[in-house]
């Protein structure tokens, strides 16, 4: 019984497998059916540009993030402070967290969140990097 892999070159390795019904070795140069992963941008599209992702789709997801960031931080940087965080018809059956929403370190807390959220969506329109263009080979 083998019980150790084999050690050598690369097409020599053998990588043993202990299953249920018994030992199986399997060759380390045996190609799988897996495809590699694509490398990420920081927009969490593939690095390589390709016709899977046009660059127009790149930047419109780019744009939507940023707004998407940008309008959700100014909201929370704003909402507390106004008659609608207050007088809630939400939390009038909750006296107790309607009486901690209304502190001030709650109110300022839950505006710090907001000035993050700017400041990321800010740090993600900064940051965009378009992908190298990829030279039309025929």
């Amino acid at each position: 019984m083998d019980s150790a892999p084999q050690h050598g070159s690369p097409k020599d390795r053998q990588l043993c497998l202990d299953l249920p019904s018994g030992s199986a070795t399997v060759k380390a140069d045996e190609k799988t059916n897996i495809p590699e992963p694509s490398p990420l941008s920081t927009t969490g599209f593939p690095a390589t540009r390709s016709s899977a992702t046009p660059l127009w789709l790149m930047r419109l997801w780019v744009v939507i993030r940023v707004a998407f960031f940008i309008e959700l931080g100014m909201v929370l940087v704003v909402l507390p402070w106004t008659r609608g965080w207050t007088e809630n018809s939400l939390l009038v059956a909750y006296p107790e967290a309607r009486f901690f929403l209304q502190k001030y370190f709650v109110r300022g807390l839950i505006s710090g969140l907001g000035f993050i959220d700017i400041g990321f969506g800010v740090w993600e329109a900064v940051r965009y990097k378009e992908p190298p263009r990829n030279p039309k080979v025929p």
